[in-house]
């Protein structure tokens, strides 16, 4: 699962897969991050790492995934938490920002 960030949109790609998770960050939207994010109320930045509205991905993904999809994305989930990339109320999933060419953004 990744979420998807150009210029114009922010959309979740691949959605029925809970084995991963990141934001996808074509170049171009970097300085429009924030407001992108805000705009399809989508997550919020936080230093380095996208926090991603938990809501919004399930939004994102109706009509969308397969079988057994809530029990996976429970899973990750519960993974994530145990990592401390699930905020304290739930609310909010930690992605981490690659650019569109694959790469890690620089801090």
């Amino acid at each position: 699962m990744q979420v998807r960030v150009s210029p114009g949109s922010v959309a979740l790609d691949e959605p029925d897969d809970c084995s991963s998770f990141k934001l996808l960050l074509a170049k171009e939207a970097r300085a429009n991050l924030p407001a992108l994010l805000q705009t399809a109320s989508a997550g919020k930045l936080d230093h380095e790492d996208v926090l991603v509205s938990v809501d919004w991905i399930r939004s994102e993904c109706t009509g969308r995934i397969g079988m057994g999809w809530n029990y996976r994305f429970a899973n990750m989930l519960v993974y994530a938490a145990g990592k401390g990339w699930l905020s304290d109320d739930g609310t909010h999933v930690r992605a981490h920002i690659e650019t569109d060419s694959g790469e890690p953004v620089d801090s």
